[in-house]
């Protein structure tokens, strides 16, 4: 939401789509942001990867490889999906793929209709929680909803959407 904690959301979401380089069922999947905080929040990711993982993620001991080279090819085509923002370093001999923000992704784009299981997040912006709602609700059950924003603004996108989990900030 237009008024989350940015410092707060980048650190999580950072640690939760670099966990095991977002091969986890429980990593996002696509971000939607007020579109008046996106800069902030690219920046403040790429801050937090570097308090995570260090200057150079690829030497990160860290910072884990695609489990297959079948995985490293289909996660490195949704980057055609979109425009990269910020990351999208590879390296097909040792499967590693950069933790990467894609920017103006269609939401009928194969990145957004799919799982990723992988270190690529998609940037949707949206205008409002309102919008943010419909979007959700207009696709497939998310398995995770992770929402920072006010809590009466969250626990009333909450009342109005549906997921596997949610949590708060």
């Amino acid at each position: 939401d237009k008024d989350a904690d940015i410092a707060i959301a980048a650190r999580r979401i950072a640690w939760g789509k670099t966990l095991n380089a977002g091969q986890v069922c429980i990593a996002p999947d696509y971000l939607l942001i007020h579109r008046s905080r996106e800069n902030e929040f690219v920046e403040a990711f790429r801050k937090e990867l570097e308090a995570l993982h260090g200057r150079d993620i690829k030497e990160s001991k860290h910072y884990v490889r695609m489990v297959s080279d079948a995985a490293y090819q289909r996660v490195i085509g949704y980057m055609s999906d979109g425009v990269v923002r910020f990351g999208g370093g590879r390296d097909a001999a040792t499967r590693y793929i950069e933790p990467t923000l894609l920017d103006n992704v269609s939401p009928e784009s194969r990145v957004m209709q799919e799982e990723i299981f992988g270190p690529i997040l998609p940037i949707v912006e949206i205008s409002s929680m309102e919008e943010a709602e419909t979007f959700i609700n207009n696709r497939e059950k998310p398995l995770a909803l992770y929402i920072f924003a006010e809590e009466s603004k969250a626990r009333r996108l909450l009342n109005h959407t549906s997921s596997g989990g949610a949590c708060i900030n």
